[in-house]
């Protein structure tokens, strides 16, 4: 081949070898990156789900291991390397193999392509590893003991530990609270109970007890914060509140849990923290510690525990545990228990005081620190900062200065007085705490607000007797300290139950005070310039003192706004009223006075006039009530003067129809002699809010019931029922109806026709009592429509010849039917209390009370289903020598929740047929021990069920 030939030869086998080459390097680089591609997706899901279980773990306090995290970053750094490689490739794929491609770039990306794949492997083949994570702190307990001191050997503490382990246990209660005032260890208590849950067969169905301390500046944060370290999860303090949320709530969702709240002082938003709060979480629970019932009720809580101080005996004990042995030395022993009283039972108290006390043995220290206590002085050590300043926060979180001086003006009052309500309202107003410019009911309704609001914040108390409050002892001291420090706005005097017999003669330089309370005191005389200068006064209280007259210097009171003299059992006169013009309430009840002091009826702003009790009243000039037309309440229970019209317009007194002309007028309450000669229609009583009127010729008897708030009372004593006339306006009236010594008819169904009465459809409420006229309460022989439909309570009592409550054929609908409760005592001759007719009407009854019914041999008549009773409640029954059953044996009780039975001997039975039968509802039989031991029963399922729940009874002393 010549040399020409021999060029073109070589260079085409040169040309051909570069295509062959370019093309195998393209098929093999387009190879390589597809076996990486695929290799490294394989690589990044490997990763992906190594990282979202190391996600998970670490919402559980976990975190990835070494090996891991070292793996993670070798990923990582792969990651950098391989993706721009498969980028580079896809690049030069798209350039093709033409014959200006350039095969050494594509070559070595291949060959590097080719090793890279192998370390992908590598890493593939290098994930499987022993454990992805590791506990990142120590293991999570389940219960987290808490420090404070131990209840135990306190039978009281011990008791209420056991009724709150017994609510959580039970499905029913997801939320619970434990209230009461500051300083009575409510803290200490669910400390306990905290720590008793760790043996506690409750934590079977609880994974974590979660203890959260709140405190008065609500911080959500914190909350969560809290929650979250129990938990060994960790949130970014930097992250909304929604996002640590969201962590939260993923996390307690996988736990059965209870959150013990503690101190809480407003609402708060679960939802918000991040706590799960679905309603068939039967295993996670809240438990939460608070002051104000308000608070309990803005949780929705289930079930809400009132925390009350210590008895004396258990007081005492922790009292002398601080103070320590020297307590028991004689001479200091009587000291040390009063200075013990002194802190009301407050555990709070009694440990900083014992403290303070402990082991000093000088007996003048101890006195010391009693005069101290006693005079709401807080000089004993350690007692304002660790009691009374932690006692100001309650009063602090008031949410308003009209709250809060209502409960300073409390202070006012002396240790352990119960307050009545309606005198307490009634100075806030003339003191401006409450509107005055508004109608009594809403004044009555604001004051009413008040006082639940400090009573659910645990600083005001149910006092000793209904419609009263107090304060606690050391609250009332702390209200004192409270206004000492800051200075009284408003100067009050208030000197009670001193035994003070004379009063300065004046009080000069006391030109600013607006209250003065000299409640209880034996003052007999008061100084003639006593008021003088006081010109800005507007609350004088002189209850309950021996005063005979007031001064004339009463009338330069030109501001007075409450003058109150109850019970001011020696006074008989008072000077001119006529220039206290600004008067908004006036109590004389009683007092002694023959007449209504001079200048009453220029009181035109008069909205209240007590003359309760005043068993003297003989004159009330003519004109003087008609005077009062801003009056809403005009209360003259039980009082001597006689409303007759005739007699009083001849006399020049003021006549009933005076009282008639009181457009504003919603609250009466007095007594009549007869109601011939007076109105009382139906028109005007209808307008009323609330009367209590009784008619009883020639006596002023007080021994009644009390009107209820919003209730019409009519009360008919001594009084022949059918020659009595002009009654038809106050019977279709009232609501609540009591006869006393009444004669003239045998059933109250006869009331109804003698005055052409319908059914006596207005009464809710009807007493019966010493009538001996009556032989049953209604009788079929002289009624034909119903009678009675809408009666709620029945109470008869001395009803001598009373033989049955239904007599005769009585109309199957209609009668008793919304019947709720009943009560019979002393009548001597009932058989039986609901017979079988009756029991057809009183579908609704709630309540059985029988006492002292000498004959009666059964409670309810006939054969009996549970339709029948569906909501009785209460059976009690006492002193009933005859009886011998309750009512037939029923296969099941609806509704029956207690049964006391005390001295009914001959009652041997009780009314279940079966152990199912026992109520599901029934919680408890109380009955003397010897009558339990003799009962008879069907079989011993019953006998165990109802043992149970059986209470012994006391002895009645």
């Amino acid at each position: 081949m010549d040399p020409l030939g021999s060029v073109i030869v070589e260079t085409g086998r040169c040309i051909f070898s570069f295509f062959f080459t370019s093309i195998a390097t393209v098929i093999k680089l387009q190879h390589n990156t597809g076996r990486l591609r695929k290799e490294f997706e394989k690589l990044e899901d490997r990763k992906n789900g190594i990282e979202e279980d190391v996600r998970l773990a670490e919402t559980e306090g976990k975190c990835a291991t070494e090996q891991v995290k070292g793996w993670i970053r070798k990923v990582e750094e792969i990651e950098q390397e391989v993706q721009p490689m498969l980028e580079k490739a896809d690049r030069l794929a798209v350039q093709g193999c033409g014959p200006c491609c350039n095969i050494l770039p594509r070559y070595r990306l291949c060959r590097r392509m080719a090793k890279k794949q192998l370390e992908v492997q590598q890493l593939i083949s290098s994930c499987c590893f022993d454990n992805v994570v590791t506990d990142k702190k120590s293991p999570v307990r389940a219960v987290e003991k808490q420090q404070g001191p131990s209840l135990a050997g306190q039978r009281e503490a011990e008791e209420m530990i056991e009724k709150l382990m017994d609510l959580l246990k039970g499905d029913e209660n997801k939320r619970i609270a434990v209230w009461g005032m500051g300083g009575v260890g409510k803290t200490t208590l669910v400390r306990n109970l905290n720590n008793e849950l760790e043996s506690s067969s409750l934590m079977e169905s609880i994974d974590i007890v979660i203890w959260i301390t709140v405190s008065k500046d609500l911080d959500l944060k914190k909350v969560q914060s809290q929650i979250a370290k129990r938990l060994n999860l960790e949130l970014d303090p930097n992250e909304v509140i929604e996002e640590r949320a969201k962590m939260l709530l993923k996390r307690l969702m996988m736990k059965k849990f209870l959150l013990i709240l503690d101190d809480v002082w407003e609402h708060i938003d679960l939802d918000i923290v991040g706590v799960p709060q679905t309603d068939d979480q039967a295993n996670r629970k809240i438990l939460l510690t608070t002051r104000s019932l308000d608070v309990c009720r803005a949780m929705m809580t289930d079930e809400e525990i009132k925390l009350d101080v210590l008895k004396q005996e258990a007081a005492w004990n922790l009292f002398a545990q601080n103070a320590g042995d020297v307590v028991e030395v004689p001479s200091i022993n009587p000291l040390a228990r009063a200075v013990a009283k002194e802190c009301g039972g407050l555990p709070l108290a009694l440990k900083t005081v014992g403290k303070s006390m402990r082991n000093k043995r000088r007996i003048e220290l101890w006195k010391h620190a009693l005069h101290h206590l006693q005079h709401s002085d807080p000089h004993v050590k350690h007692i304002e900062d660790e009691v009374y300043r932690r006692l100001k926060l309650s009063y602090d979180s008031l949410p308003s200065k009209i709250l809060q001086s209502c409960f300073l003006f409390c202070s006012l009052y002396p240790e352990n007085y119960s307050i009545r309500t309606d005198e307490l309202i009634q100075c806030w107003i003339a003191d401006r705490l409450i509107n005055e410019h508004q109608p009594l009911e809403d004044c009555f309704n604001d004051g009413i607000a008040l006082i639940e609001t400090l009573k659910d914040s645990c600083l005001l108390e149910q006092g000793d007797c209904a419609g009263t409050v107090k304060l606690h002892d050391v609250v009332r001291d702390v209200a004192i300290w409270i206004s000492t420090k800051q200075g009284s706005e408003k100067p009050c005097a208030s000197i009670l139950f001193t035994n003070i017999t004379k009063p300065p003669k004046q009080f000069s330089g006391f030109s600013e005070l607006t209250v003065i309370i000299l409640v209880g005191n034996p003052i007999n005389k008061i100084h003639d310039n006593l008021f003088a200068g006081l010109t800005k006064l507007r609350v004088l209280n002189l209850s309950q003192s021996h005063i005979v007259t007031l001064p004339p210097s009463l009338s330069q009171l030109q501001e007075l706004r409450a003058l109150l003299l109850r019970d001011c059992c020696y006074l008989e006169k008072l000077p001119s009223l006529g220039a206290l013009r600004k008067l908004l309430v006036m109590d004389l009840s009683g007092t002694r006075l023959r007449e209504l002091p001079n200048g009453t009826s220029k009181l035109k702003k008069l909205q209240e006039l007590h003359l309760f009790r005043t068993h003297h009243l003989e004159t009330i000039e003519a004109g003087t009530i008609s005077g009062l037309q801003s009056l809403e309440l005009l209360d003259m229970s039980f009082s001597a003067y006689k409303w007759d019209t005739r007699c009083n317009v001849d006399y020049g007194k003021a006549s009933f129809n005076e009282i008639l002309t009181l457009d504003r007028l919603s609250i009466v309450k007095l007594r009549l002699d007869k109601v011939d000669s007076v109105t009382l229609d139906s028109a005007w009583l209808m307008k009323l809010r609330e009367f209590n009127i009784q008619i009883s010729p020639g006596s002023c008897d007080s021994n009644n019931l009390a009107t209820q708030h919003d209730e019409k009372r009519a009360i008919l004593r001594g009084v022949d029922l059918m020659g009595i006339k002009g009654l038809n306006g106050l019977l279709d009236t009232a609501s609540a109806l009591d006869l006393v010594i009444c004669g003239g008819i045998s059933a109250l169904s006869e009331l109804s026709i003698s005055h052409r009465l319908s059914s006596l459809e207005s009464v809710k409420s009807l007493s019966i009592s010493k009538c001996d006229c009556i032989t049953s309460l209604i009788s079929g022989d002289n009624i034909s429509g119903t009678i009675l439909p809408n009666l709620e309570h029945l109470s008869l009592n001395r009803l001598e010849n009373l033989g049955a409550i239904l007599g005769g054929m009585v109309p199957r609908k209609g009668c008793l039917k919304w019947l709720k409760t009943i009560e019979v005592v002393d009548c001597k001759k009932l058989r039986a209390l609901i017979s079988f007719a009756l029991l057809q009407q009183v579908k609704n009854l709630e309540q059985i009370k029988v006492k002292n019914c000498s004959k009666m041999k059964y409670i309810i008549g006939g054969e009996v289903s549970a339709e029948m009773i569906p909501k009785l409640r209460v059976i009690e029954l006492s002193d009933l020598p005859m009886l011998k059953t309750i009512c037939s044996r029923l296969p099941a009780w609806p509704a029956l929740e207690m049964i006391e039975v005390r001295n009914c001997p001959m009652l041997t039975k009780l009314p279940f047929a079966t152990s199912n039968g026992v109520a599901a509802t029934l919680k408890e039989i109380r009955g003397e021990l010897q009558w339990w031991n003799r009962l008879i029963y069907s079989n011993d399922e019953i006998k165990s069920s109802l043992q149970q729940r059986f209470q012994p009874l006391k002895p009645l002393r």
